[in-house]
């Protein structure tokens, strides 16, 4: 059973494709107003259209850039008045393939820039409003990897394992506000995010190039999900709709795996 989300005020970032656009679909689909933001504003568009007119729009966020996220604040507060619900999903993986030193730490200066002060950077932004009304739900996109180790691409997962403090320490900081603050952290997720590292774990392997990378994909990831398939955006939709409606307001500072399980100590 998802909450109720009539009329609430909800804004994701990193929503013209993959999860995020999962999300934005899902919280629509239980009554939400959603702002689909994006960098690439074409992608937002996209989601907004495909959602509907009368209950979604869509506005250009790069979370890197602070005056960016004040753009968006004031389309948002022009439109809606503010938000009730934050959805920090924007987030980008570091390309574990790169043999030059200096690119691997350009990848991990991005990476945090993008994961970690981006979620971070528009927390602050939309948390005195927030904390004005005394209300809001913020809801952080970490990841299993957060939890495993991993082989490769160390800075991801550092990244959005400082995401997951940042959210256990922030949910204290304004409890008193009467603001939620959870995690999800998804599984396997098949998105545009995948398909670079799918290509050079299948190079790896020296899988057959016959089996597509979604396929590959699946195969990759089945020994390691208990329940044997990987997650859809939809899957991590539901978790969060119902970690920003009501029926959650006594969870706050919790990590809430969407992995099949995946994860068991974490």
């Amino acid at each position: 059973m998802l909450g109720d989300l009539t009329d609430r005020r909800a804004l994701i970032t990193g929503a013209g494709s993959g999860i995020g656009a999962g999300i934005a679909r899902v919280l629509a689909a239980q009554g939400a107003l959603v702002a689909v933001t994006d960098r690439e504003i074409k992608w937002a568009d996209e989601v907004a259209a495909e959602i509907d007119a009368d209950s979604a729009v869509a506005v250009r966020l790069d979370v890197t850039d602070p005056v960016s996220v004040r753009a968006a604040i004031t389309t948002i507060q022009r439109r809606w008045g503010g938000i009730d619900i934050l959805v920090n999903n924007a987030g980008v993986s570091a390309d574990s393939t790169r043999a030059n030193a200096d690119d691997r730490e350009l990848d991990w200066d991005n990476t945090f820039a993008v994961n970690v002060r981006g979620t971070v950077r528009c927390c602050e932004a939309f948390l005195p409003d927030m904390q004005e009304r005394h209300y809001g739900k913020i809801v952080n996109i970490a990841s299993m990897a957060a939890h495993a180790q991993r082989r490769t691409n160390g800075a991801y997962a550092t990244s959005k394992a400082a995401v997951l403090r940042y959210t256990k320490g922030l949910a204290l900081q304004v409890a008193a506000d009467g603001i939620n603050v959870n995690a999800v952290c998804p599984g396997a997720v098949w998105t545009d995010f995948q398909r670079r590292d799918m290509a050079a774990a299948r190079r790896r392997v020296a899988a057959s190039d016959e089996l597509s990378l979604e396929a590959f994909f699946e195969t990759h990831y089945a020994p390691v999900i208990p329940l044997g398939r990987p997650q859809t955006p939809q899957d991590v939709g539901k978790a969060v709709a119902f970690l920003v409606s009501d029926d959650a307001n006594s969870i706050t500072g919790q990590c809430l795996h969407v992995d099949g399980g995946a994860i068991v100590n974490g």
